[in-house]
């Protein structure tokens, strides 16, 4: 059904300081056509992309056509918000922030007013659960950090309710960081609605973006752990070995032997404590089980110990010692708990390193700080307005490295940390303190950012020149959008410190081997149709939710099959098919009118069939070969006067016209209302010879549209 507002909208770019390259042209180009998912590196304008492609949208799609932009976090749906408003020449007013912090009441009205929607996707999704309102009027649908599109997360649930309520809108993804295995990349696409011949992806290396790229260099240093740190190692090892081995003599570790703690990995135990709380839930024997959760409990304490060691050092091993000792004290606290801090060899390492505390408190510290405050100070050194960044994994370490930083000269080093507080000693930080501190960082207050992974993905920290790992992370999308935070407007460099012969060297070499995955199968569209094809979707059912979710299979899989019922008569195709004598198919086999609502799915099924057709913008709504016109009406609101002066004025530039009346939607107020008024319109068609067609779903239309296109070929 056509929207009746023919209000037409100038949508224009504001180029005033934009930038607009030639592969987000392109790329924007074939986004605004179809689903698509564009993987860049961080610093090459995805968000660009994004209003070019918005910019396109509007001008093809029903006026007053609602853009959604999703985003992880609130500061970068700001960040967005304001580059959307700076580049898109839309009145302000038309533009909202939708997040938690409004009351849900509240955003419906917000909603129907507002065009250009920006949304935490959480507050989204609860929207749409609680029917607040639907996403019929929304042509775009951006997914910003698209690789959280995965599981339960609301980007998965909302592309569903999208594509259920729009099947003409159009997805877009934008990452840096896809995933590096082939089914990870096919999963993130069918959970998008993205066919994966849809990817748009662009490396460093490529010749389009090398030019916007500046040099990036990444060195690894490695160092040896001090004698002290590995015979602490080794003594944890010994009390982790006695827990690893119980667990392998029952049964509830598959591997055998010696030396357990280098074939056993933290991930295997975290499954097995799945396992073990199966195994009490169930009416089975239970036998050993409650010691085994119990051994399994301390053994990853242990785990955890040592990555202590290995990572962040003796000093935040002894801030471990002290927590444990403090909890095993407390009335709910757990039996593995207790038994640790009472274990003679560890009450030794804990003995040991209070001495080192009073009498050598630099034998605590990891030999990567030192590593680092020579970096750090090299650096300002040798440019004096540098910015870097430092990651580091836990809030205990950012706190200790920020302490000692502060007593080097030329360093001003900030704690930049989450939002939740964790003791009295951390306490998290507001987004207002984060976007304060991110603002003195960029200003040189502070030049030093010591920051967990809340700085990786999202915030808008200002070019950094270095980019420190001080811990290694395995996740290639965590070693992506880390390193993206240098070497985007000026030359950067990026320092990986681990320790060798530790698991620490083991991560780094997982992490890069991931990323030469991902970008392999990435360039490998074939591979990764034939992992999409054999990829089928998890339904779960989730209660929260209550939303029915259909099975989806992309159309160029399986192509689309009109139900019988809904089949127009035969006697009618045989109308069409006299008809379609000559067609010229050197043009645009069709032209839809921008006003023609995105419910039916014209556009993505005439995509997908291969048929070539233009947007315009007039109240013609379908326009075959320059002689068929189709005219679309609601049978609820159209006067009989309307329908008489319109074909009149139609027919003297189409060769056939036929007049469909929508009865998708239609309410009956009475019983049989509906098949009186079909009967009403048929019976005029045949008093004014025009053709009259009643439709009930959306296929119907296309199936319509379709059998003219495919008819005229055999002529």
């Amino acid at each position: 059904m056509m929207e009746e507002s023919n209000t037409k909208q100038e949508v224009s770019l504001n180029y005033h300081g934009l930038e607009v390259r030639e592969y987000q042209i392109k790329i924007a180009h074939e986004c605004a056509k179809k689903n698509s998912l564009v993987v860049l590196p961080t610093g090459l304008g995805k968000t660009i992309i994004a209003v070019l492609v918005t910019t396109q949208i509007l001008k093809s799609f029903p006026p007053n056509s609602k853009i959604i932009v999703l985003a992880p976090t609130r500061p970068l749906i700001n960040q967005h918000y304001q580059t959307f408003l700076k580049f898109l020449n839309i009145s302000k007013e038309k533009y909202t922030i939708l997040t938690g912090k409004i009351l849900p009441e509240h955003r419906i009205g917000i909603f129907n007013e507002s065009q250009i929607l920006f949304f935490t996707p959480q507050t989204l999704r609860n929207d749409l659960v609680n029917r607040k309102y639907t996403l019929k009027d929304v042509a775009l649908v951006i997914f910003d950090e698209a690789h959280h599109a995965s599981g339960d997360y609301a980007y998965t649930m909302i592309s569903d309710e999208f594509i259920d309520h729009n099947p003409d809108g159009i997805i877009l993804g934008l990452t840096a960081s896809p995933g590096f295995s082939k089914q990870k990349i096919s999963e993130l696409c069918q959970n998008l609605h993205i066919p994966v011949k849809n990817i748009h992806i662009r490396t460093r290396k490529d010749k389009d973006v090398k030019l916007y790229l500046k040099p990036m260099d990444i060195y690894k240093i490695g160092v040896d752990l001090t004698s002290l740190m590995e015979d602490i190692y080794q003594l944890i090892t010994h009390v982790l070995e006695e827990r690893l081995h119980y667990l392998s003599q029952l049964n509830f570790l598959e591997v055998k032997g010696e030396q357990l703690h280098t074939k056993i990995i933290r991930k295997d135990l975290l499954k097995l404590n799945g396992e073990l709380v199966q195994l009490l839930q169930s009416n089975g024997d239970k036998t050993g089980i409650y010691s085994a959760l119990s051994i399994n409990a301390q053994a990853l304490i242990l785990y955890h110990m040592l990555e202590l060691v290995e990572q962040q050092g003796l000093d935040i091993l002894l801030e471990y010692f002290n927590k444990l000792n403090r909890d095993s004290k407390k009335r709910n606290s757990s039996k593995a708990t207790k038994i640790l801090a009472s274990d003679n060899r560890l009450q030794k390492i804990y003995v040991i390193l209070k001495k080192n505390v009073e009498f050598s408190p630099e034998n605590l510290t990891h030999p990567k700080y030192y590593v680092l405050v020579k970096i750090i100070s090299e650096e300002l050194q040798n440019n004096p307005s540098s910015r870097i960044l430092v990651f580091v994994k836990l809030r205990n370490s950012v706190k200790n490295i920020v302490n000692k930083l502060k007593k080097v000269g030329r360093i001003k080093p900030v704690r930049f940390v989450g939002q939740a507080t964790k003791s009295v000693d951390d306490k998290g930080l507001s987004q207002k303190q984060q976007i304060e501190i991110l603002a003195q960082f960029k200003e040189g207050i502070y030049n030093v950012l010591v920051s967990t992974n809340v700085g990786e993905e999202g915030l808008d920290i200002a070019e950094c020149d270095l980019v420190i790992f001080y811990d290694v992370v395995t996740s290639e999308i965590r070693y992506i959008q880390r390193k993206g935070r240098t070497a985007r407007h000026r030359e950067g460099r990026v320092v990986i410190l681990y320790s060798k012969g530790t698991r620490d060297e083991i991560y780094l070499r997982i992490a890069l081997s991931k990323l030469k995955r991902m970008n392999v199968n990435l360039k490998n569209p074939q591979q990764l149709k034939e992992s999409y094809c054999n990829t089928q979707k998890i339904i779960r059912n989730d209660p929260v939710v209550n939303l029915e979710r259909d099975v989806r299979q992309e159309i160029e899989l399986e192509p689309r099959k009109l139900p019988a019922r809904t089949r127009p008569k035969s006697q009618f195709q045989s109308k069409l098919t006299t008809f379609l004598e000559i067609s010229d198919t050197k043009q645009s086999s069709v032209k839809l009118s921008k006003h023609l609502s995105m419910r039916y799915g014209l556009r993505k099924n005439l995509q997908q069939d291969n048929f070539v057709f233009d947007i315009i913008d007039s109240d013609l709504h379908i326009v075959i070969y320059n002689k068929v016109l189709i005219q679309i009406y609601d049978p609820k609101t159209i006067q009989i006067t309307q329908i008489l002066s319109e074909i009149e004025d139609f027919s003297q530039i189409s060769s056939l016209m036929i007049i469909v009346f929508d009865f998708i939607d239609y309410k009956e107020e009475i019983e049989g209302e509906k098949r009186l008024t079909k009967r009403k319109f048929q019976d005029l068609g045949s008093k004014h010879n025009f053709q009259v067609i009643t439709i009930d779903n959306e296929e119907e239309l296309y199936f319509i549209v379709k059998n003219i296109l495919e008819s005229s070929k055999q002529y």
